[in-house]
């Protein structure tokens, strides 16, 4: 089985990106702000409007798109950026995989995990969220 880190880097966090990008920029937030926020390259920024990274549609899950809109008006509003952002990114990459969020995506691109019955990330991440 694929680890779910790689996964999680592969498909969770750039679909995440991907969301957040979206969102700033239509909030107006310059490209070059925004890739110096989410340390990413201008063309990373391209990538996703694109839709050529990030492919997987997260913000369908109101809970996420919640905290991705509140990310992107901290973001706007020049409260947060940098290590900020990756930090808040990845707790909301390991929330969506300990809310099993990411089971069916990850079956898809992967073919190696039984969605009904895999309890690894929920087992990993429990402590974290249960606090």
């Amino acid at each position: 089985m694929k680890s779910i880190f790689e996964f999680a880097a592969k498909h969770m966090e750039p679909s995440l990106k991907k969301t957040l990008v979206l969102k700033l920029l239509e909030r107006n937030i310059d490209k070059t702000y925004i890739s110096k926020c989410l340390d990413i390259s201008p063309s990373l920024v391209t990538r996703y409007v694109k839709g050529e990274r990030g492919l997987h549609d997260l913000s369908v899950i109101s809970e996420v798109n919640e905290a991705l809109e509140e990310l992107a008006i901290k973001i706007a509003e020049r409260k947060l950026c940098g290590l900020d952002v990756y930090k808040e990114i990845a707790r909301l990459t390991i929330y969506v995989l300990y809310k099993k969020y990411a089971c069916g995506i990850h079956y898809l691109a992967t073919r190696d995990v039984n969605p009904a019955t895999c309890n690894i990330c929920q087992t990993l991440f429990r402590d974290i969220f249960l606090k």
